[in-house]
């Protein structure tokens, strides 16, 4: 399951810089107006991202607990 919540992670991370990218690229060539809609799609990606990566950090601590060990560091 670890795998899969980094695989995800990193997932809405490069989805998140891609549609950042195409939000640029349709803001400069059809101007603000047409292109701001297309920001709300990085938005969401981000946000995506650091739930995520938050959910991922405390499964971690949780499961450190519950084996007694120490959680990982960030």
């Amino acid at each position: 399951m670890q795998k899969f919540a980094r695989f995800m992670e990193l997932f809405w991370l490069v989805l998140a810089v891609a549609t950042a990218g195409w939000a640029v690229y349709v803001i400069t060539t059809q101007g603000w107006v047409a292109g701001q809609f297309w920001l709300w799609f990085p938005l969401v990606c981000a946000a995506m991202w650091a739930y995520r990566r938050f959910t991922r950090r405390k499964m971690a601590e949780w499961e450190a607990r519950q084996h007694g060990s120490d959680p990982p560091r960030h």
